[in-house]
């Protein structure tokens, strides 16, 4: 049963407007109780700010969550603390019920979790008022042989230390020099962003849940429900660059390969009609697509495409950038045009690796029916005969195997 409405405008008059993160903080109590019929109260109490934005009040509000876990009770304890409010009004008709005192209320973790999201993503929008149009001589677009978007920037790393207070690093290593600049997008506004220098080091700004569903676009998305569109959707920049290049289309990043399902998802709600194609990128040990881009195409009633590189194959290459450099447009264009209806039968069956104990790292992959360096001591002749048998061998530079340590099994 929800609270009434006058005493909640009441408990606001009690509250501040000018400071955003509490403007947002009572934003997210009115909407976890009215709902969408919120916003019009919310809004009015707004207006008590001289900042005050009517555009900015609407993307505000269309962001936040019913659910995020702020209620009600947030916004009573606030007005409380400020002077008067009686909660134990709620429901009752406010002229006939006395004003008493409650008990303050513990905000819960996730309420910290939906203002680090807020706050991410103002440091994102800071970042990007300041960035430049990402040039052409970008180190990382160099190495990936792609073409500026005009979806990307790109900004000193010192500059961004100074904005958001820390340096960001992958794998512990700062990142350094001029970072690629790449927005992520949720629900239509920035989240964060993904940060990629000269060394393809790659770094998202901090938060909780701001990559989740978030997505990349090498151009802007046509309208909504659009009918005779084709998207790509794939993991990363420079894959969805090049796929985009050599077919025409708009290319979707979702910047980490268990982002896909959800980004497939939103953009099929968002073009019910459009055709979907999944572009996988290679499992490096098997040369396999990997599921979650399997699991994406099924999800959505997409298609998926797969890169072909050949039986010789160079383990590093995996994805469709690659493919271009070693095979070319033309060829990442045809492997796209042949993308197929993924067999659900495929999914959920995970492939388990089983490795002797001491098994040396230093090995190479050999498949069942490739020539394997020699010499090889041990086989296991009823796998391999099944055709399931992925054998590790030791290095074809020395030709030698340990007994005992020679493979490991895919099955």
């Amino acid at each position: 049963m929800s609270s009434d409405i006058q005493l909640v405008r009441e408990a606001l008059s009690f509250i501040p407007a000018s400071d955003r993160d509490l403007w947002v903080k009572m934003g997210m109590a009115v909407k976890s109780e009215f709902g969408e019929d919120g916003f019009e109260l919310w809004d009015s109490w707004s207006q008590g700010d001289r900042s005050y934005n009517a555009k900015d009040s609407q993307a505000t509000w269309k962001s936040l969550k019913a659910s995020g876990g702020i209620t009600i009770r947030s916004l009573f304890k606030e007005a409380k603390d400020r002077g008067s409010v009686d909660e134990s009004r709620r429901h009752a008709r406010p002229e006939s019920a006395p004003q008493l005192q409650r008990q303050a209320i513990d905000l819960p973790t996730q309420h910290q979790s939906e203002l680090e999201r807020i706050e991410t993503a103002k440091k994102a929008e800071a970042i990007l008022k300041v960035s430049t149009k990402a040039l052409a001589d970008h180190p990382y677009l160099v190495q990936k042989k792609i073409a500026p978007m005009d979806t990307l920037k790109e900004i000193d790393a010192n500059t961004v230390t100074k904005i958001i207070g820390y340096s960001p690093s992958s794998d512990g290593e700062p990142l350094r020099g001029r970072l690629l600049v790449v927005p992520v997008t949720q629900d239509d506004r920035v989240s964060t962003l993904e940060l990629i220098d000269g060394d393809k080091r790659k770094s998202a700004l901090r938060g909780r849940g701001t990559k989740v569903g978030g997505y990349w676009s090498t151009e802007q998305l046509p309208e909504e429900g659009e009918a005779d569109f084709t998207l790509l959707i794939g993991e990363g920049v420079a894959t969805t660059i090049s796929a985009g290049e050599s077919t025409g289309f708009i290319g979707i990043a979702a910047l980490s390969s268990g982002n896909l399902v959800a980004v497939a998802k939103a953009m099929r709600s968002r073009y019910p009609a459009a055709k979907l194609v999944i572009l996988a990128d290679l499992v490096k040990s098997t040369g396999d697509p990997d599921h979650h881009a399997t699991q994406a195409a099924c999800a959505v009633g997409g298609m998926l495409a797969v890169p072909q590189f050949g039986p010789s194959r160079d383990t590093d290459k995996k994805d469709f950038n690659d493919m271009a450099e070693v095979r070319g447009t033309d060829a990442v264009k045809v492997a796209i045009e042949n993308a197929t209806i993924p067999d659900k039968q495929d999914l959920g069956k995970e492939k388990k690796t089983i490795s002797p104990r001491g098994c040396p790292s230093s090995v190479s992959l050999i498949r069942a029916n490739d020539v394997a360096p020699e010499p090889i001591k041990w086989l296991w002749p009823n796998w391999l005969a099944e055709g399931k048998l992925h054998i590790l061998a030791g290095s074809p530079a020395t030709g030698k195997t340990t007994i005992g340590c020679a493979f490991a099994a895919t099955v």
